[in-house]
């Protein structure tokens, strides 16, 4: 009896997200794309940094460089969210973030983009000082970020072509 509307509005559904879905993705090429971090408090935005340096630092051990452009990506989105934070709490994170996590950021762009295995490794072990020193510059040096080899996630970072 319900069969028909329920069948109509799953399939409703499943082509309103796959819309959804692809106009995500073309807005992600398209010049109209807005990051997904847009207006994310300070807080979410460091866990979702942290996420993602993490990844990055697995595609390096991986030697991925595909997966090493895309997680750079992600950090590089989640930067530009940061640095829309001129104030927290009376700290100046946007100064702050362009002084000390900025410049080994960029560095480590350059050495992947160069392909280089040994300066990326060392271009990303800047990154996560470059994190230490920004915490610290925010007063928040107690959070120390440490190199984690471990993947704990069901995620395989080796190259497949």
């Amino acid at each position: 009896m319900f069969r028909k509307p329920l069948a109509t509005l799953s399939l409703i559904a499943a082509v309103s997200l796959s819309h959804a879905a692809m106009a995500s993705d073309d807005d992600h090429h398209g010049e109209d794309h807005h990051s997904p971090f847009e207006g994310m408090h300070l807080l979410l935005l460091m866990q979702n940094m942290q996420y993602y340096v993490h990844k990055l630092g697995l595609a390096i051990d991986a030697n991925n460089p595909t997966l090493e452009d895309f997680y750079a990506h992600e950090v590089e989105e989640v930067i530009d969210a940061v640095s829309e934070v001129e104030d927290y709490e009376g700290i100046p994170i946007a100064e702050n973030l362009q002084k000390t996590l900025m410049p080994a950021f960029e560095q480590m762009e350059a050495a992947i983009d160069k392909g280089e295995r040994e300066p990326i490794d060392a271009a990303y072990n800047e990154l996560i000082t470059g994190c230490n020193n920004c915490h610290a510059a925010s007063e928040h040096g107690y959070i120390h970020i440490r190199r984690n080899h471990t993947n704990p996630y069901p995620q395989d970072f080796s190259p497949h072509d």
